[in-house]
Parts: C-alpha cells; sequence; structure tokens
C-alpha cells in the first residue's frame, strides 16, 4: 500500500510539472505574440479642448495599437510643464508654442516635434456690461498662470484693445474651472477661455470682447515638446506616438457622438450637448490632419518673445524643431493611407 501510494504521488508530481511547463510556455509564446509595450509619459497643460483628441486616442487603445503604453499626466500651466519636460518628469510635452519656446530661447535643450493647435483658440470674455476698452480698464482678468498660452493670449487680446497688461489686473487662477467658477461668482471681470467654457460663459450673460481666433492669424497655441537627445534616442517611439495621435484625429472627426460622449467625460460635462458647438469648431478649424509644427507660427511666436527676450530674433523656426519622425511617416505614406 505504502508503494502504491509514492506510485500515485509521483505521478500527480510529474502531472503537474508538466502542467507547470505547459503553461509557462504558453506564457512564453504569448509574449513573444504581444511584446512589452513602450512606456510614455505624455504631459498636458489644461482640461481643455485642445487635449480632447490625445485624450479621445488614449480612452480607445489606438496607442497600444502601435506599440505604446501612455500615461497622461496633468501639469498645471505651461511654463511648469516646460519644466517637466526638461526634467524629465514627462517624455512629450503636448504644451503651449510660448511657453515652450521661451523655455528654449532661455537655453532649455527642448525641440517642437510636433503641432496639434495651430492657431490660437482663445476668447477673452468678460460681464455684459463691459462693452469698450475704457470700461475694461483697473479690471480683473483672470489667465491660468504667467508664462502660459491663455497669458499669451490676454496680451494680445489686449494689444487689439489698444491697451497693455499694465491696464487691467491680470490674475492667475489656474484650471478654466476656476476661472469659471470665480467668473460666475462676481470675483472677476473678465476670463481667457476657450469653447466649451465660452459657451458656458455666454449662456449666463458674459459676452466675448475679443475672439483671438479671428485676430491672431497664424499665430499658433499648441505643440509637442520633447528633449533634444529624447528626439533622437527614440525615433520610433515618436513616429509611433504620431501614428496614434494621427489616428485619434482621424477618429475623432469621423465619429462625432461618441467623440463628444468621451470629450465630456475628460472635461467632466454633465451635459455632452453643450460640446457641439466646441466640437464643431475644433474639428474644422483646429485639429490638424497632420499633426506638424507651424514654421510660420514659431517666426510669429518668436517676434512676440524678441520684445522681452532679444535672444528670440536670432532665432529661427528651423533651430527648434526636429520634424524627423512625422516627415518618415509622410515618406512612408502613413498620412496617406489613414483611413
Amino acid at each position: 500500500m505504502i508503494r502504491k501510494l509514492w506510485f500515485l504521488l509521483l505521478i500527480v508530481a510529474c502531472a503537474s510539472m508538466t502542467a507547470c511547463g505547459a503553461t509557462e510556455t504558453s506564457g512564453s509564446q504569448q509574449t513573444d505574440k504581444n511584446p512589452a509595450l513602450t512606456k510614455v509619459k505624455v504631459g498636458y497643460d489644461g482640461y481643455s479642448m485642445t487635449t480632447a483628441p490625445l485624450y479621445y486616442a488614449y480612452e480607445k487603445g489606438i496607442f497600444k495599437k502601435y506599440g505604446l503604453d501612455v500615461e497622461l499626466v496633468f501639469v498645471s500651466g505651461g511654463s511648469t510643464l516646460s519644466q517637466a519636460a526638461i526634467g524629465g518628469s514627462v517624455d512629450i510635452a503636448q504644451n503651449g508654442y510660448t511657453p515652450s519656446m521661451e523655455s528654449i530661447v532661455s537655453g532649455a535643450d527642448l525641440v517642437l516635434v510636433g503641432g496639434i493647435s495651430n492657431k490660437l483658440p482663445f476668447q477673452l470674455v468678460v460681464k455684459d456690461n463691459i462693452t469698450t476698452a475704457e470700461q475694461l480698464k483697473g479690471k480683473s482678468i483672470a489667465i491660468s498662470k504667467f508664462g502660459s498660452s491663455s497669458a499669451k493670449a490676454a496680451d494680445m487680446a489686449l494689444q487689439s484693445l489698444g491697451m497693455t497688461t499694465t491696464d487691467v489686473s491680470l490674475l492667475q487662477l489656474g484650471g478654466s474651472n476656476d476661472r469659471i467658477a470665480a467668473a460666475l461668482s462676481g470675483n472677476i471681470d473678465g476670463t481667457i477661455e476657450q469653447y466649451p467654457s465660452t459657451g458656458q460663459l455666454l449662456k449666463q450673460g458674459f459676452r466675448v470682447m475679443v475672439d483671438l481666433t479671428d485676430i491672431a492669424g497664424e499665430y499658433p497655441n499648441t505643440a509637442y515638446a520633447v528633449k533634444r537627445d529624447y528626439a533622437k534616442n527614440n525615433a520610433e517611439v515618436l513616429k509611433n506616438f504620431f501614428r496614434g495621435i494621427s489616428e485619434g484625429v482621424k477618429e475623432y472627426k469621423k465619429n462625432k457622438d461618441e467623440a463628444i460622449k468621451i470629450t465630456a467625460q475628460f472635461l467632466k460635462m454633465d451635459n455632452p450637448a453643450e460640446l457641439t458647438e466646441a466640437y464643431e469648431f475644433y474639428s474644422t478649424k483646429i485639429f490638424p490632419d497632420i499633426p506638424k509644427p507651424s514654421m510660420t507660427g514659431i517666426d510669429l511666436v518668436l517676434k512676440e518673445i524678441a520684445k522681452q527676450k532679444p535672444k528670440a530674433a536670432q532665432m529661427t523656426a528651423e533651430q527648434i524643431v526636429d520634424v524627423s519622425a512625422i516627415e518618415a511617416l509622410e515618406k512612408e505614406g502613413f498620412f496617406k493611407n489613414l483611413k
């Protein structure tokens, strides 16, 4: 009986070893078929429509299709996001052209590798009883942070009215939700916003005093910036990122209802219907099919920066961009074949 018992135990042990061996082999084969995804941290500086295609591509798993495990990292303010990219806290920064380029002019080893918004889609929204520049003088205007795209938008909006930032009180109030709350509570007289936030305020009795989209021409808003050595050493990662974001934009434009639903989730809006106007505006006027940075826009930004930092006047767009990843995709026919 003892011998029989030992024999049975030996059979069970062998069967278990065989099963374990089969499991390990199966796991190894699965790994070969599904190689590990490359981790990429992508920073963004605002809960706004500009980030909607990035979030859409993330939610739909499009980046994984191209071998990337994207982690979205919120960093408040464009200048802070530039520092995060410089310090390596994020790999790719979806950041304003202005804060990115101000860092580059100041010596940061960053390059612009793409662009998702090559126009300036901001509005100066004020209380309904403010109708003239004279009435705006001395009033409080909210921006996210000094050095951000909203700060530059405020500067340009005031210039169009024959004013400067010294004629008003600029307040750093952080994200759009905080600025809207301050406006609705009556604590500020105006704010720099984008749709759909602009639309929300219009329904509450505010008015658009200046629309930067109309007057700023090709002055750009949002680019993709990375450290120069990252662009050099991770060419394939950048190609896959732009494959993902480009397909994300394509699908975002094609699938309106789904895009609005996911954007409402991202912006934490209870009423997706409020996003329809914003969706149409950005899909038709802002989001590019090929996410290249605007060379003309970069030159415009350099001229603006040169007013405070003369070194910018000696720099050209070609010096601060690296579009090799996107150009490689163009040569491969990726954008033409994207359906």
